[in-house]
């Protein structure tokens, strides 16, 4: 079962490859429900059975799934058939509950376990963690205090500085900036919302690393002659190639999955021009098609065969709440 929606070329990409390999899969899109779709948790058998209605697919027994993709799931449609607010919330918080017990009663391994996913997404986590594994990480400051941040740019010097977003969204995205003098007279708004402050890593490249299961795929992302902090604005310019992440990298990244309990993850790191790897953060359900084109690897092939034939670790295991 892959939780998703039909708009993720992701999530098709990898159904498309388990249907070539006859390996039956079901997208399911919460936003379907309620309108296209209805949720049923049966308990008068002899064991409990989760099953949905969809107008096109028909009734399926999600018992069955013999393993989860996490992707990109989707918030219940609730807004257009409920007018007041009480009531919208209400229904909300009954969908929560239906939609959670679901996913307690799928005993299946899942890429990755819910609770690890939800864990590992905190970068303040992920940023206190991996130094601790071996990995170096930047100087970060997260904060919404205006005062705090000043502080921060005067120490390390204002050309030394960027900062970006927690998490994007469908609706809101920036790329990492470098902080200007201009910025400095918007600081007094952080009281709206935080910010992550970091120093600035001069890098030749930058690094994406996808793991799946026990496999790192790592790929270079040219950095050099370019002004655009962020690769994600380069990367219809910027040269890219498969590289091989070296031992203590590669080793302190893979413990940092199994701290959280990872199967999947899209890891970033900066290269800097002494050769040093510096970590950045680690996305749980990272895009990787980009690294399939980029680097010639066969991660959608990886991904499709833990579905198939998932090999979960101990350290998932525990976590999968």
């Amino acid at each position: 079962m892959v939780l998703s929606h039909p708009g993720d070329l992701h999530a098709t990409t990898v159904i498309g490859r388990l249907t070539e390999w006859g390996v039956p899969s079901f997208l399911l899109d919460l936003s379907d429900l309620p309108g296209r779709e209805t949720l049923t948790i049966d308990h008068t058998g002899d064991r409990p059975v989760v099953r949905v209605r969809h107008q096109e697919a028909g009734i399926v027994d999600l018992t069955d799934a013999r393993s989860v993709w996490w992707r990109r799931p989707q918030l219940v449609a609730v807004d257009a058939a409920v007018a007041d607010p009480d009531a919208r919330g209400f229904c909300y918080g009954e969908w929560h509950e239906a939609i959670h017990g679901m996913y307690a009663l799928l005993g299946c391994p899942w890429l990755n376990p819910l609770v690890a996913d939800q864990l590992a997404s905190h970068k303040a986590l992920q940023l206190a963690v991996a130094p601790t594994l071996g990995l170096r990480t930047p100087r970060t400051l997260m904060t919404s205090d205006g005062a705090e941040a000043r502080a921060f740019a005067e120490q390390w010097g204002i050309d030394n500085v960027v900062y970006k977003i927690f998490a994007a969204t469908y609706q809101v995205w920036r790329e990492t900036r470098r902080l200007t003098v201009a910025d400095l007279a918007q600081l007094d708004r952080l009281h709206l919302a935080p910010v992550i402050f970091q120093e600035y890593v001069p890098g030749v490249a930058d690094i994406r690393v996808t793991v799946v299961g026990d496999d790192l795929f790592a790929m270079a992302i040219d950095g050099r002659d370019s002004p655009d902090i962020d690769f994600r604005l380069r990367m219809r310019t910027a040269g890219t190639s498969a590289v091989r992440l070296p031992d203590e990298v590669a080793s302190g990244l893979r413990a940092l999955m199994a701290h959280f309990g990872l199967v999947y993850g899209g890891a970033d790191f900066r290269l800097t021009p002494d050769g040093e790897y510096v970590f950045l953060e680690v996305n749980p359900a990272g895009e990787f098609l980009f690294c399939e084109y980029g680097a010639g690897y066969p991660i959608t092939d990886a991904v499709a065969g833990w579905l198939a034939n998932p090999v979960v670790p101990s350290s998932a295991l525990s976590r999968s709440g």
